[in-house]
């Protein structure tokens, strides 16, 4: 085997780990995104699984988790949709407040969306949320 084959195979493996490790995302989100899972299904009466990708593992990729986008420079989540993830809310009896502070882990979070899940508001330091572009429908 030749040197240039060799040197061939080291640079495409150290591409692979490269993009392997922005997949994976950030340890610190990765913990967030699954509080945040575990915070919503305690304000849900959804049935089925809420957000069924996102799941414990020893190391995450919490990249390639439905309705969770990251920045393909850093690898840290820039993008949250989590829009209408409980269709079967009561809008009358169902109606609850965002805790804001889960948001901390996510450094360069830029959109959330959580419209049209029942929120009335936010709870905890609200000038976190004025960083965000974010939706919500509040109750009305």
């Amino acid at each position: 085997m030749g040197w240039p084959l060799v040197k061939s195979l080291l640079w495409s493996l150290l591409l692979f780990v490269q993009i392997h490790e922005h997949r994976a995302c950030i340890e610190e989100e990765r913990m967030g995104l699954l509080e945040l899972k575990a915070f919503l299904k305690s304000h849900s009466n959804y049935t089925k699984p809420l957000l069924p990708t996102w799941v414990y593992e020893t190391k995450g990729g919490c990249c390639s988790w439905e309705w969770v986008n990251c920045s393909t420079n850093t690898g840290h989540v820039i993008n949250l949709t989590l829009s209408y993830i409980n269709p079967y809310i009561d809008y009358v009896k169902g109606t609850w407040f965002f805790n804001v502070s889960l948001l901390q882990p996510f450094k360069e979070l830029r959109i959330l969306d959580l419209s049209d899940n029942g929120i009335a508001g936010w709870l905890g330091n609200e000038g976190n949320v004025s960083s965000y572009t974010y939706y919500h429908t509040p109750h009305s």
